[in-house]
C-alpha cells in the first residue's frame, strides 16, 4: 500500500522507499500487488479523498491477502476494515502541520493513530523515530522494529571537481529551517575568498516566496538560486558539484537528501541541537549556531583535505540484501511462518 509513483523531478523519500520495497519483492520472486493511494491535495481535496481513501478502502475490503504493508502511515486509514496481517513504516512523527494543508494534517493524525492501533508490526527508519512512535503515539515497543534503509545506489561520488556551490535539497517547510541556512550563507559570503559562491536551494513548498524575500532583504539574492523538478540524474550532478550540503533542518526521521549528498562526496553541516537521528549524523559536521554553521561551511569549502577527511568512508544504512533479510524476518514473525 503506497502513494502513486513519483513523477520524475518530484521525487520524495517515501516514494524512493516504496520503489525500493517494490523492487525488493520482485527480485525475491514474491507475488505481490501495489495498491496506490493519492495522498496530496495538488489536484483538489475531492480527488485526494476519492483516490486516496474512499476508492482504496472499498477495494481493500474485497481483497483476501495474508499481509499488507503500508509504506507510510497515511496509507493506513483502511487498516481497521481489512483482514490479514498489517505492517506499516514510519519515516518520522509530525510535530505540526509541516506545510501540509489543514485537512491533510488532520487526516494524518487519524491515520497515525490507526496505524499504531491496528498494525501487527511497525518499522521505524531510525531509533529516534522508534522512540517518537512509542513515546508520542503510544505504540507497543515490542512490535516496533528499526530498519535503516540504504541510500539509492545511483547516488555516488563521481570523483570530479567541485563547484563553488553550497546546496540544499528538500521541501521548503518550517522544520527544514532554510531561513537559518540562508542567514548562515550570508555570513559565509562575508568571509575572505568566497566571491563566486552560490547557494542552490532545490525544492518546492509553502515557504518559497518567504525565502525569496529573505534572500533579497539579506542582500544575497544574486547569489541564491532556487530550482526544482530535478530528476535523479540531475540531482546526482548537483550533489557531486557541491562543496557543502547545508542541512539546516531542525527535525528529521532520517533526512534522506543529506545522506544522498554525503554518498556523493559532499560533506554535510547541521545544527547539533536538531532532532536528527545520531546514526544519520555520524559523519556530519555539528554547529552550535548560525555563525558556527557559516564557519564550518567556510572551512569545508576552503580546505579540500579537511573536506575529504569528513566524507571519506562515510556510509549509512543496510545494504539491499541485508534490508530484505531483516524485512522478511519481520514478515515471518507477523505471519508465524517463514517468508517468503
Amino acid at each position: 500500500m503506497r502513494r502513486y509513483p513519483d513523477i520524475e523531478g518530484k521525487g520524495t523519500g517515501i516514494g524512493s522507499y516504496s520503489d525500493m520495497l517494490d523492487s525488493m519483492l520482485s527480485e525475491n520472486g514474491v507475488d505481490h500487488e501495489d495498491v496506490y493511494l493519492k495522498l496530496s491535495t495538488d489536484e483538489g481535496y475531492l480527488k485526494c479523498l476519492r483516490q486516496g481513501f474512499i476508492a482504496p478502502s472499498l477495494f481493500l475490503r474485497k481483497t483476501d491477502c495474508q499481509l499488507y504493508h503500508a509504506t507510510d502511515e497515511l496509507c493506513c486509514m483502511s487498516f481497521p476494515r481489512i483482514r490479514g496481517k498489517k505492517v506499516v513504516t514510519f519515516h518520522h512523527v509530525s510535530k505540526g502541520r509541516e506545510g501540509k494543508s489543514p485537512l491533510l494534517f488532520a487526516i494524518w493524525k487519524i491515520a497515525a493513530k490507526r496505524a499504531v492501533k491496528h498494525s501487527d508490526a511497525i518499522i521505524a527508519v531510525s531509533h529516534q523515530t522508534r522512540d517518537e512512535v512509542v513515546g508520542k503515539l503510544g505504540a507497543d515497543p515490542e512490535k516496533v522494529y528499526v530498519l535503516e534503509h540504504t541510500v539509492d545506489p545511483v547516488f555516488r561520488d563521481l570523483g570530479g571537481p567541485r563547484e563553488k556551490v553550497i546546496g540544499f535539497v528538500g521541501t521548503l517547510i518550517e522544520r527544514k529551517n532554510v531561513p537559518g541556512g540562508l542567514r548562515a550563507f550570508k555570513l559565509f559570503t562575508e568571509m575572505p575568498g568566497t566571491d563566486g559562491y552560490r547557494f542552490v536551494i532545490c525544492g518546492e513548498g509553502p515557504m518559497k516566496s518567504e525565502l525569496v524575500s529573505l534572500s533579497e532583504s539579506l542582500g544575497i539574492a544574486d547569489r541564491v538560486v532556487f530550482t526544482s523538478g530535478l530528476g535523479k540524474k540531475d540531482l546526482l550532478e548537483l550533489y557531486n558539484g557541491m562543496v557543502v550540503f547545508a542541512n539546516s533542518s531542525m527535525h528529521e526521521g532520517l533526512g534522506l537528501t543529506a545522506l544522498e549528498a554525503q554518498a556523493c562526496g559532499a560533506p554535510v553541516v547541521f545544527f547539533k541541537d536538531a532532532d536528527i537521528p545520531e546514526e544519520a549524523t555520524k559523519h556530519f559536521v555539528p554547529s552550535g549556531d548560525e555563525e558556527e554553521f557559516a564557519r564550518n561551511m567556510y572551512k569545508l569549502a576552503m580546505d579540500e583535505e579537511y573536506r575529504r577527511k569528513v566524507t571519506g568512508g562515510a556510509s549509512f544504512g543496510l545494504s539491499p540484501e541485508e534490508y530484505s533479510r531483516e524485512l522478511f524476518g519481520i514478515y515471518s514473525k507477523v505471519l508465524g511462518r517463514k517468508f517468503p
